[in-house]
């Protein structure tokens, strides 16, 4: 009987537990759901890092009035906090050697609170160093220097990146991307039996060289053929480069006839060594109209509205491009009635002399209209021409001219001159080159890279015109991530603009003026520089500038009010610290360190899909020249 009986038992006490266990479960998971807070988070196992130093990684935090403040969700249980705990903890082990590591994580109630308990037990494994490294295999051994490159870059006695390791793989495989061999196979061996140094053998099978056969273009209705063909930097016979496909699909939507472009293998192609490839694109329309209308206050009229119109094509003599525009104001109140009327044609040929680089030349006329008191009318009219080259993605360069003319109706042969000082009328002619590298990563919020500007312009000489002067203008702005989450932003600028016979200054809206939100924060816009015996600001010839600024999202304080929790949620909120300098002067020898501008403060910073729109407090250090002071700024987008 006994034996008869005990199995039953026994039988119906694992199902008890088991029910037991399936309901604990089961309100373990409705508690995970509720997303409780984090109140602890214990480490195991870790003697390699702190328990701090593997908290501070981890996707997780334990609540506290500063994640409150900040809004930080990371304080409370989420669906992804366990698979991104286990990865930023395994990261960094596999950043520093230990490639064996293990990691478990477990959920458990505080039965204080029913708060959130999270158990982190690691099992770290060797630590293990990079030792000697080698490559065989069959490949091209032209290809041999530039992988060797590559492989010392895993520096012999250091630990063991994973990641490393890996990207190192994947630019040899780049390398013989970029050279004929795409079906190119590198591996990697890593023989750790002996020692903790560890010996790396990179195999790699170069496979056959491979060129490009017949390139085709596809989509082209609209638009001859050639308009996406003298794009593509893939040709037949041409060794086989993954970069010239990157390249050919960037250029083809840089062109401006496509919406959409891809290159793609041709289905019909048979030979793998020779694969016939096909430029996909969609065609923008050929044609287009734009209007636009707006309306603004002027300091002598209560409202001045603007109407513009435009008509252009894409295809004209082939993929030539072409617009015409027009533009009124009109005054509304304190001086009705038609104010300015220009009417302006464009003309753009995209690939000058069989270059990519397109030359635009463009013609501006304003009639002018009558002074209702004086009689007299205004007309002139500008020619220009200029062209841009890019030498690369990050470098590019311009060059242009502007030829203009100014006429006076209505007014006496001896009073034009007059008319033209008293009125500010100046006719200005002028070449100009520019270059620019941008090696940013961001247009908006740049996090690395760096910016550098140079323009030289001349105005006047054997051209014509009424002024005579050159103008040099250099800025370099760099950016980098100093600490997590936290921007640095520099910039360094200067300007120069100097008369030459027989003209003795030059003029003033061509010299440069300082102070405001984008230059130097703290003082009225456009409102440093040299002054007159009497006081009075005189705009400088030269002009030296220097920015510092830190950059970091800030704490969501908002994120309690309801309509602008989830404006910011879209929107986030950042911040910033700054410390500007500089000054204008008549000379550049003029310069010292006695009279340059000095200001620092802090801003916040709304980052719209517009760009940064930003609320800055700048005070002023005082000095011999500059009293103290202080400001605030409201602008769109970052000074720079």
């Amino acid at each position: 009987m006994v034996r008869l009986i005990l199995p039953i038992v026994i039988t119906l006490l694992m199902v008890a537990q088991i029910q037991a266990d399936s309901r604990e479960e089961r309100l373990k998971l409705r508690w995970l759901r509720d997303k409780p807070a984090i109140s602890v988070i214990n480490v195991e196992g870790s003697s390699f890092f702190t328990a701090g130093e593997i908290k501070k990684r981890m996707y997780s935090r334990t609540r506290s009035l500063w994640g409150t403040l900040k809004g930080d969700r990371r304080t409370r249980v989420q669906r992804e906090s366990l698979g991104r705990d286990t990865l930023e903890i395994k990261y960094l082990y596999f950043t520093n050697g230990f490639l064996g590591v293990q990691v478990v994580e477990t959920f458990d109630i505080n039965p204080i609170d029913s708060s959130a308990v999270i158990n982190v037990s690691i099992s770290e494994g060797r630590r293990l160093f990079y030792g000697r490294k080698a490559i065989t295999g069959d490949y091209d051994h032209q290809l041999h220097i530039d992988v060797y490159k590559l492989g010392e870059r895993l520096r012999l006695g250091k630990p063991i990146n994973l990641f490393d390791l890996r990207q190192t793989t994947f630019d040899m495989k780049t390398v013989f991307a970029n050279n004929g061999y795409p079906y190119a196979q590198v591996s990697y061996y890593l023989d750790s039996a002996v020692a903790d140094s560890c010996p790396i053998t990179f195999h790699i099978e170069g496979g056959q060289l491979v060129r490009f056969g017949q390139v085709s273009p596809t989509g082209t209705n609209r638009y001859p053929d050639y308009t996406a063909s003298r794009e593509s930097r893939i040709h037949e016979g041409k060794l086989y480069r993954r970069q010239d496909i990157i390249d050919t699909r960037r250029r083809l939507l840089e062109s401006g006839y496509f919406s959409t472009a891809s290159v793609v293998h041709s289905e019909s192609s048979t030979d793998s060594l020779k694969p016939n490839m096909m430029l996909r694109v969609r065609e923008k329309k050929p044609l287009y109209t734009t209007f636009k209308t707006g309306a603004g206050q002027s300091q002598v009229r209560d409202i001045e509205w603007d109407v513009s119109a435009a008509f252009g094509g894409r295809n004209l003599f082939g993929s030539r491009r072409y617009d015409l525009s027009t533009r009124f104001k009109f005054g509304v109140g304190g001086g009705r009635g038609l104010l300015e009327h220009i009417y302006r044609v464009r003309f753009t040929e995209p690939w000058l002399f069989g270059t990519r680089m397109p030359l635009t030349l463009a013609a501006e006329w304003e009639p002018g209209v009558k002074d209702p008191e004086q009689n007299y009318r205004i007309q002139s009219w500008t020619l220009s021409a200029s062209t841009v080259k890019k030498f690369s993605r990050e470098i590019r360069g311009a060059l242009g001219t502007e030829y203009e003319s100014v006429e006076i109706f209505g007014v006496p042969e001896d009073e034009v001159q007059f008319l033209k000082d008293e009125q500010g009328i100046e006719v200005r002619r002028n070449v100009y080159l520019a270059f620019r590298r941008d090696s940013r990563d961001h247009i908006f919020i740049p996090r690395r890279g760096s910016l550098t500007d140079l323009r030289a312009e001349f105005y006047g000489g054997f051209l014509g015109g009424d002024n005579n002067f050159t103008k040099i203008e250099a800025s370099w702005s760099s950016f980098q991530i100093v600490w997590p989450g936290w921007i640095s932003a520099t910039r360094f600028k200067a300007a120069w603009a100097q008369p030459f016979s027989p003209s003795k200054e030059v003029p003033i809206i061509d010299r440069f003026y300082l102070g405001g939100a984008n230059s130097i924060r703290g003082f009225k816009v456009n409102s440093l520089g040299p002054t007159l015996p009497d006081g009075t600001l005189e705009k400088a010839n030269f002009i030296a500038l220097f920015n510092q600024e830190f950059r970091w999202q800030t704490l969501q304080i908002f994120q309690f009010i309801p309509l602008l929790k989830d404006v910011l949620g879209v929107w986030p909120l950042w911040q910033s610290v700054f410390f500007d300098m500089g000054n204008g002067y008549r000379k550049p020898e003029e310069m010292s360190l006695n009279n340059l501008a000095y200001s620092y403060g802090t801003g916040v910073q709304i980052v719209s899909p517009a760009g940064p729109i930003r609320v800055d407090y700048a005070r002023r250090i005082k000095t011999e020249t500059i009293p103290f002071d202080y400001r605030w700024h409201f602008s769109i987008l970052y000074a720079f």
